[in-house]
């Protein structure tokens, strides 16, 4: 209901129950002035909505009528509530009795003025009466239908036999309602608006649905009172359903009510009897209180010179009790009473290979290797004995090994690398001197086709049928040259693929004396990882001319670039093939070079560590965390910067920037 904003809640029940039970609602404040006015009676008096609002009165309704209207509002006020006429100056021959009441809505002071259809039905003529009753009857049917009928299906499903009663032609009226998205009635040959009369169902201020009434026959016409009477059982409807759904909410609400209060007894009974057991406990915690608090003062003392003891080891330190509990430990973040699994490797169960039930076992010191995420450890466990002489518990140290298995790795790796070194240098061997045979040849044989082929295309000239390798000859002839041109191409590869080999194979004095043409280590490198990198990407090579060499260690830079090359085409996503752009500038007196890739990209989290020795984000795929540590202690010994910008979806870009002129006391050897 669209009332005047009502200052309290009292005030707005009123308005309510006034306008559910009576059709027309008036409301005047003590200057006579249109406070509200109810849709009928704003039609009655022949305004558009809200066209009433804060309207003198003197301005609305006859002479005759503001008299009757100012006379019944005086008797309210003293409390004699009566009966006044309500005669709009539109249609002055409209009068509609109405009923007064005198109200304290807070500090202002309301008249109410209130009837119904049927006290109105004197101001019209005879002609007019039969229609008003019929609508009347038909909205009374259905308030009467809404109250008595238990399922919201059974009130849609006869409120067509009762609208069909309140229209001029019942016969011809087909009746079809929607709500919540399930459809009620029949539904009419024509949907649209203008084939008959409707009206929004709306509930808590939203539409849910409409009724809608239409004729079978097109031809006949509907009446204004007809369109009103249908919004008056609409408005009436909805707030039917309203009440329904809102009478559903409250029996769910009692029914879990009564849910909680049967649980809530429960909880009572069972609070009763635990009472019971905590008093019989409490009067034994107090005997186990006080020999609790002298081993306390006990233990006080004990750990005052212990703490200090576990902070100065190195390595990590727990003393764990048979419950797995940590008594003390100098690890960061580690509390008194935590488990010894969560404590030290996030587990909400102790570990497959628990030193702790070992030692209890056995009663013997346990030794073992152990690994947390990206660390190993050398876990060393003895048992700590009670006065009894039981193990009571372990005592645990977790010395860090990663650094010696690193250099472990990196040494059979640097072993692996020396003997593949000499392997590539012989198989290069072998490989040149057959391709030399090849290279040479291949000029042997182009100078033989030249020679000969004026005497061959003479030959076929003469001979049409003339075919060579069972090819025809124009085929032939077409394509020899291309043939020996590809062959001449795929030997020069093959030279400079061993070249690059024997080169990257070549044992690394760490000494920067080389002269460095960058775009020529770039291309000689690219050759080098094609094999590797050409099932994920493809390589674009933007190579600016005319870069000067400067002085470096040509072999340390070819690893510089296989590592970014390889790091980017193992960046691209499984299912789609990138490319990777490899780009040389000269900016400001450096030599740029630039990786991009268009592949997965980077978090920022990764980004800040990426030049982390040992952080890899390949460790599944046997990544070690070492190659962009290295790349970049490598441009530093040169010099150099290396920055990355990444983004997730789009892909990276390392810029590596190495200065054309060497700093005045470059270093002689790498840092080992």
């Amino acid at each position: 209901m669209a009332a005047p904003t009502p200052t309290s809640s009292i005030s707005l029940a009123l308005y309510e129950f006034i306008e559910v039970n009576f059709d027309f609602l008036l409301v005047l404040d003590q200057d006579e002035r249109v406070v509200y006015a109810s849709l009928p009676l704003q039609r009655v008096a022949g305004r558009r909505r809200l066209g009433l609002m804060e309207r003198p009165l003197a301005e609305v309704v006859t002479e005759e009528s503001l008299q009757t209207i100012t006379q019944g509002l005086c008797q309210a006020r003293q409390g004699n509530p009566g009966v006044v006429v309500f005669a709009p100056r539109a249609s002055p021959r409209v009068r509609v009795p109405l009923r007064t009441h005198h109200l304290l809505d807070g500090e202002r002071a309301l008249c109410l003025c209130y009837g119904t259809q049927a006290e109105a039905l004197a101001g019209f003529e005879a002609s007019e009466q039969e229609g008003r009753i019929r609508e009347l009857s038909c909205l009374y049917a259905v308030a009467d239908w809404t109250e008595r009928s238990t399922t919201i299906d059974e009130f849609f499903q006869k409120l067509p036999l009762i609208l069909a009663r309140g229209v001029r032609h019942p016969n011809q009226a087909v009746v079809c309602s929607r709500y919540r998205d399930q459809g009620f009635g029949k539904e009419p040959h024509c949907c649209e608006r203008r084939c008959g009369i409707h009206s929004d169902l709306v509930v808590h201020g939203q539409g849910c649905g409409e009724i809608r009434v239409s004729y079978v026959d097109e031809a006949l016409s509907w009446l204004p009172e007809e369109q009103r009477m249908l919004d008056q059982i609409g408005r009436l409807v909805s707030l039917a359903l309203e009440r329904k759904e809102l009478s559903v909410r409250l029996a769910s609400k009692q029914a879990e009510e009564a849910v909680y209060r049967e649980r809530l007894q429960e909880l009572e009974a069972s609070i009763q009897g635990r009472t019971a057991e905590l008093e019989e406990l409490r009067q034994r915690l107090v005997t186990v209180n006080a020999y609790i608090e002298g081993l306390g003062k006990s233990w006080e003392r004990s750990k005052s010179w212990i703490e200090p003891i576990f902070q100065a080891i190195p390595d990590e330190v727990a003393l764990i009790d048979r419950a797995h509990r940590v008594v003390a430990s100098n690890k960061s973040g580690c509390s008194e009473g935590d488990s010894c699994h969560l404590a030290f490797f996030e587990r909400s169960s102790p570990c497959e290979d628990c030193r702790l039930e070992k030692v209890l076992q056995t009663s013997a010191p346990v030794t073992m290797n152990l690994r947390r995420g990206d660390r190993y450890l050398e876990v060393h466990a003895l048992p700590i004995y009670d006065e009894n002489h039981a193990v009571g518990g372990i005592m645990e140290f977790f010395r860090d090994v990663t650094l010696e298995r690193t250099y472990e790795k990196q040494l059979r790796q640097a072993d692996q690398l020396a003997s593949l070194g000499q392997l590539v240098s012989g198989i290069g061997h072998e490989i040149n001197n057959p391709n030399q045979f090849i290279r040479g040849n291949i000029k042997i044989m182009r100078q033989a086709l030249d020679d000969m082929l004026p005497i061959v295309d003479a030959h076929a000239a003469q001979n049409p049928g003339f075919r060579v390798a069972r090819l025809p000859y124009g085929f032939f002839r077409e394509h020899i040259m291309t043939l020996v041109q590809d062959m001449a191409h795929g030997s020069e590869r093959i030279k400079g693929i061993v070249e690059g080999l024997k080169r990257f194979a070549r044992r690394d004095e760490g000494e920067l004396i080389d002269r460095v043409d960058l775009n020529t280590l770039i291309e000689a490198c690219t050759r080098l990882v094609h094999n590797e990198v050409h099932m994920h990407a493809t390589i674009e090579l933007d190579l600016e001319p005319g870069i000067p060499s400067f002085t470096g260690n040509a072999q340390k830079l070819e690893q510089v670039l296989v590592n970014l090359v390889v790091n980017a085409s193992q960046a691209m996503p499984d299912e789609q093939r990138g490319t990777i752009l490899v780009r040389t500038s000269r900016r400001e007196g450096h030599a740029v070079l630039e990786v991009r890739d268009n592949g997965k990209g980077m978090t920022p989290q990764t980004l800040r560590q990426i030049f982390d020795p040992f952080y890899t984000t390949k460790r599944a795929r046997g990544g070690t965390g070492l190659g962009l540590a290295i790349t970049h202690r490598i441009i530093a010994e040169h010099g150099g910067s290396i920055d990355v910008s990444s983004a997730i979806g789009v892909g990276t870009t390392f810029t590596v920037r190495l200065p054309l002129e060497q700093p005045s006391t470059p270093p002689a050897r790498s840092r080992p």
